[in-house]
Formats: structure tokens, C-alpha cells, sequence
């Protein structure tokens, strides 16, 4: 089977879509041979856009969504086009990446997965937020064409499944809602995991870039109340730097960065992960964090919310919590407090969180569901 892997940005980067694009690649490479179709912005396109920003900017107070415009889906649509023609494959998936797509015309059958589409994200995520009226409009019709355009949607979650169908008419048979992995070099063995809840000990850990999106300060406050109740916590803060002063508080560890690529980096990171309790994630917004596929692969419960596709990533009640977003610290640290008052209740979510990870949430798994979906479409069409 020949595999063309399109996407507007490159896939053998790990830095590509937090590593989603390489870990994916990593998976088709072993269903056959893969074309990379990626192609950089034009110098002229992006002067052109840059002008629109501008003007949205100063003259309106509006944002602007570039890749959601149509002079770019056009041409990245027109490029890809013409190089399908060149360089023919069997099956072509596209990563995230409906303006490659919107436009193709090809009679090649197209995988399109994503974790969400442009008309739900408006007023959720802050990346696409006071967008130009116009850039909305074009952005909801330019990523509706493309899910039409594609011959079978891999979503990432229910959610997204939910609006593909309702917003853009999508059938449900058009549909598979598959889950995305750890983005991890190396995955643990299940021995090198202890499933048995330690007494007198809860390690917290906040993994995460954006410290306002993903509930720092609800986090934080979380951490304090389980001390006021006498636990003996521990809180490591990874991945981003916290807007206040935490030099007085004791028992917080904060790492700002920590790159997975750097075998120093990722042994501390392995071994934090291996005396993690609780990922603690208050998150206001969420397509489908790659962390809960992360700690599940540690056998670690995620205590979170429920929005976005969360509740696809974590099973309520099974492998951690998802709460609403009204819920506040003290509702956390209650649910916390009544876990560890349970060690079998502690243990059983660390099993099944593994579990969970070995059976769903793991790049293998995303691996096979598109080497069948790509024969039953190369089937069908011949």
C-alpha cells in the first residue's frame, strides 16, 4: 500500500502538533510505503495575509484565522492537487489539516483526522476568539467542504464526532471516532508500574503549557485545600511557569520545560510520572489532550473536567473524574480526599487507567483502525 501523508505542517517534526504528527507517521510507516505531501507558505501569501491581519487589527479590533481564509485554502488545495498527480499513492491521509483538502480534486480516498471542527471551536477555544465575521463565515464552509470531501473522518472524539454530523452533515457511517496515544518514546511495562496505592502519600501532577486554559489556579488551589485537610501532598508543576510567586510554598516542584526528546529530560520526567498519584487537570477547554494517554500509560487516574472531548480521554468513575466546570477546588479536593480514604477505589482506577491505555488510547490501536479503513476505501473504489 502506498501512503501519502498530507498535512501543512511536517510530520517527521516532533514538534509537529505536540508530536501527534510524528507518532501517527510512525504508524503508517508500517502499513506501507509513505509519500510526505507538506509544502511551505509562499512568501507572497504570507505578506498578503499579514495585510489582512493588520487591517483587522487596527481597524476593526478583530483577530484573524489565516489558514481560514480562502486564498490559502485555495492554493494549498491547488498545490496538492497538482502533486497528487506527480506523485500518485494509494491512499491519502491528512492530518488536521482541512485546507489541504477543501479544494483537492482527486478520485484518490481521503482520510481526514482531527479533533475538532472550525464551527465548534468558536467561542471555546481562545486561539479563535474575536475572529473577523467574515474569517468565521469563510472557516465554517472552507472545513465543511473538506469533511465532505473526505472519504472517511478518524475523530478523535465523540464531540468532534457530534458536530461533524449535526453542523456539516456528515454520515455517521463516514465516521470513526479513534483515540490518539501517548507521546512517548518509550512506554512502561506494566511491571515497572506500582498499582498499589501508597499510604500517607499524593503526588499531583499539572502537565501542561498554558497555565490559564488548562485550570492552573484551580489547580493550585486545589493542592492548598488537601493541605488544610492534613494530606500530605506533593504538587510538580510541568511544562509552563505559574503567574505568582511560589518560592513560599512548600512541597511544589516546578519544572518550566522539560523536552521528551532529551533522554536526561525524559528519565525525569519517566520517573516523576512513576510516583504520580493524580494528574490533576482543571482544563477550561480541551479537543483531546495527549496527557491523559500520557499518565494512563502510567497508570495514572485523571482528575479533570468534562468539556470538549475529554470524556472520551477519561472514563468517568473508571479511570479518573471528569467534573463539571463549575466544580471548584474544594470539590476536587473533596473527591481526592475520598479516593484516598479508599485504597481499593485508588487501585482500581490505576488499573483500569493502564488498562484503558493498553485496550484504547495507544498509537497501535490508531494504527490498525486506518490500515482498515484504507482497505475497505482502496477496496471499494477498485
Amino acid at each position: 500500500m502506498k501512503i501519502g501523508f498530507a498535512s501543512r505542517y511536517d510530520p517527521r517534526d516532533k514538534k509537529t502538533w505536540s508530536g501527534i504528527g510524528y507518532f501517527t507517521l510512525q504508524q503508517l510507516k508500517q502499513y506501507g510505503e509513505v509519500e510526505i505531501f507538506q509544502y511551505p507558505l509562499p512568501k507572497w501569501l504570507q505578506e498578503w495575509h499579514t495585510t489582512q491581519k493588520s487591517i483587522n487589527r487596527r481597524w476593526f479590533k478583530k483577530n484573524t484565522a489565516t489558514e481560514f481564509l480562502t486564498s490559502y485554502v485555495k492554493y494549498f488545495s491547488r498545490v496538492l492537487t497538482a502533486d497528487l498527480k506527480k506523485r500518485p499513492v494509494d491512499v491519502l491521509f491528512v492530518m488536521a489539516s482541512s485546507q489541504m483538502i477543501a479544494y483537492v480534486k482527486t478520485d484518490i480516498p481521503i482520510i481526514y483526522m482531527t479533533d475538532a471542527t472550525f464551527q465548534q471551536l468558536q467561542g471555546y477555544y481562545h486561539t479563535f476568539n474575536n475572529l473577523a465575521a467574515y474569517n468565521i463565515r469563510r472557516g465554517i464552509a472552507l472545513d465543511k467542504k473538506a469533511f465532505q470531501n473526505a472519504s472517511h473522518c478518524m475523530l478523535s472524539s465523540q464531540w468532534c464526532a457530534q458536530s461533524a454530523i449535526k453542523d456539516y452533515g456528515i454520515a455517521e457511517n463516514k465516521i470513526s471516532v479513534v483515540h490518539m496515544g501517548a507521546n512517548l518514546d518509550a512506554i512502561p511495562e506494566r511491571a515497572q508500574i506500582d498499582f498499589e496505592p501508597k499510604p500517607n502519600r499524593c503526588n499531583l501532577l499539572f502537565l501542561a503549557v498554558e497555565w490559564e486554559r488548562k485550570g492552573g489556579d484551580i489547580a493550585l488551589e486545589i493542592f492548598r485545600r488537601l493541605k488544610q485537610q492534613g494530606v500530605s501532598v506533593h504538587l510538580h508543576i510541568i511544562g509552563c511557569v505559574p503567574p505568582h510567586q511560589l518560592s513560599d510554598e512548600k512541597n511544589i516542584t516546578n519544572i518550566p520545560f522539560l523536552n521528551k526528546n532529551k533522554k536526561e529530560d525524559f528519565h525525569r520526567l519517566h520517573e516523576i510520572l512513576l510516583q504520580t498519584d493524580f494528574l490533576v487537570l482543571p482544563t477550561r477547554a480541551e479537543c483531546a489532550g495527549i496527557v491523559y494517554s500520557e499518565a494512563a500509560a502510567y497508570g495514572i487516574p485523571s482528575i479533570t473536567t468534562n468539556t470538549g472531548g475529554i470524556g472520551d480521554c477519561v472514563q468517568d468513575g473508571v479511570t479518573g473524574f471528569t467534573l463539571p466546570l463549575s466544580a471548584t477546588a474544594t470539590d476536587y479536593a473533596e473527591l481526592i480526599v475520598s479516593i484516598l480514604n479508599s485504597t481499593d477505589k485508588q487501585k482500581s482506577l490505576k488499573l483500569a487507567a493502564r488498562n484503558y491505555f493498553e485496550m484504547e488510547m495507544n498509537w497501535n490501536k490508531l494504527g490498525s483502525r486506518f490500515f482498515e479503513i484504507a482497505q475497505n476505501l482502496i477496496s471499494s473504489k477498485r
